[in-house]
């Protein structure tokens, strides 16, 4: 298998790992947690979170190698201010996205604090399942128009 095909197995495993994990917390995990999983829903969170976090971290650092070296290996830099690869940057902005949410403000303590802060909790749980849901409905976008788009559409 050459260079390329590596990357694209890379790529493509990690954006599932990734993005399916964001689906489980979207459709399973947080609607239970807003309607009473367990005595105490920010521990449950916290719980998972730092099970999925690392995992999440891995799978975006890889996304992000096997994509550099993919836009590298193609010579397809010029693709990027091409509106027909609208779906392209769209890929990258929100991967850039969650590099800022999973290296930077999580780690600085800015999530969790917002989740402390909140004074309405059942509306905190709402506003981050919408948030999450927002998240995962780019995100199905932007895979479903890559698909399409790398196979002519």
């Amino acid at each position: 298998m050459s260079g390329l095909g590596i990357a694209i197995v890379i790529h493509v495993l990690a954006v599932v790992w990734w993005i399916g994990g964001l689906a489980f917390v979207t459709a399973v995990f947080l609607p239970a947690v807003r309607h009473g999983l367990g005595s105490d829903p920010r521990a449950a969170f916290y719980q998972i979170e730092n099970r999925f976090a690392p995992q999440a971290r891995i799978a975006v650092l890889l996304i992000g190698a096997s994509g550099l070296y993919m836009l590298w290996r193609l010579h397809a830099w010029n693709w990027l201010a091409q509106a027909s690869f609208w779906w392209l940057d769209a890929m990258i902005l929100y991967w850039l996205l969650f590099v800022l949410l999973l290296f930077v403000l999580e780690p600085a303590g800015l999530l969790k604090r917002a989740i402390h802060g909140a004074a309405d909790e059942a509306g905190m749980w709402r506003r981050m399942q919408r948030f999450h849901l927002l998240m995962l409905a780019i995100a199905l976008i932007i895979i479903g128009a890559a698909a399409a788009g790398t196979h002519g559409f």
